[in-house]
């Protein structure tokens, strides 16, 4: 039983930092249509970041703020430089560009960080022992900040007025146009919530599975099929289907095998996808983010 305690909250602290990173292709794609699939990457660069500037001496509140500076303004770029030209620019294309923003962005990180990975300090480390389950204070972290955020993302989109302003984008493009909202300016907005919030995952993740130039690649497409499981639409949808993934993956490989680990998230983003091909379950409503 205490094992099986142990791999579920393992699995649920992963798949907190799965479901936070798949708010930002939620985030992007709804109002958008855009799959950002430079989306791990943003989490690898805010770790990277985040190290070096703690390793410079400043102190880790700094230099996580630096990070998250960092990934914004490159995530903003990124959008006026590349998505923003591309009139028109479909599902399709958006993957084959971001795709391409991608792999620019990890050859920047191994000329800049080289091909070793690294870990940034905790904030605050130790462990605890509750019912025979070893948990990490860096995991508390973890779990406490992606429900906080989670929170915060889901004011934001239905308390707010931009907020709103940005589900009118998402649900009545046509209508949102004609009462005078910008979907340049939504969609510059979207890509800045998945600036940050894949910084957040960099920062929070680079302490127990550290970060490296590549260490995006497997973290986004698992983010990605965590949205997918939510439809692509749903920020809480997002953060669940990350804890279903992550919890599916531990299991995995505590009674199977480590190696089936990473197999998991695609092999169950087959399955979704083969079940809502034959209309097996759709996304209740029209309501987005």
């Amino acid at each position: 039983m205490t094992d099986l305690l142990q791999l579920l909250f393992a699995g649920i602290s992963q798949g907190a930092l799965y479901g936070l990173l798949a708010i930002g292709f939620v985030a992007v794609f709804t109002v958008s249509g855009v799959i950002n699939l430079a989306q791990g990457e943003f989490a690898a660069l805010a770790g990277l970041v985040a190290i070096s500037a703690s390793a410079s001496g400043l102190p880790l509140v700094v230099a996580v703020a630096l990070s998250l500076l960092v990934v914004l303004a490159v995530s903003l770029t990124m959008e006026r430089l590349t998505v923003r030209q591309v009139p028109g620019l479909t599902t399709l294309q958006s993957i084959i560009l971001t795709l391409g923003v991608s792999t620019a962005l990890k050859a920047v990180m191994l000329i800049g960080w080289g091909p070793d990975a690294a870990g940034l300090a905790p904030i605050t480390a130790g462990t605890i022992e509750v019912a025979g389950v070893s948990i990490r204070s860096q995991e508390l972290w973890i779990l406490g900040i992606a429900v906080a955020l989670t929170l915060l993302i889901q004011w934001f989109y239905q308390s707010t007025a931009v907020g709103q302003s940005l589900r009118a984008c998402a649900d009545q493009p046509i209508a949102a146009r004609l009462v005078g909202i910008s979907r340049s300016r939504a969609t510059l907005l979207s890509f800045a919530i998945a600036g940050l919030v894949g910084a957040v995952v960099g920062v929070l993740a680079s302490p127990i599975s550290l970060s490296a130039w590549d260490s995006g690649l497997t973290l986004g497409l698992k983010a990605f099929v965590a949205a997918t499981l939510g439809g692509l639409v749903s920020v809480r949808g997002a953060l669940l289907g990350g804890v279903v993934l992550g919890v599916l993956e531990s299991l995995t490989a505590g009674y199977l095998d480590s190696g089936f680990r990473d197999a998991v998230a695609f092999l169950l983003l087959i399955l979704v996808l083969g079940i809502r091909a034959r209309g097996g379950f759709t996304v209740a409503g029209g309501a987005r983010v």
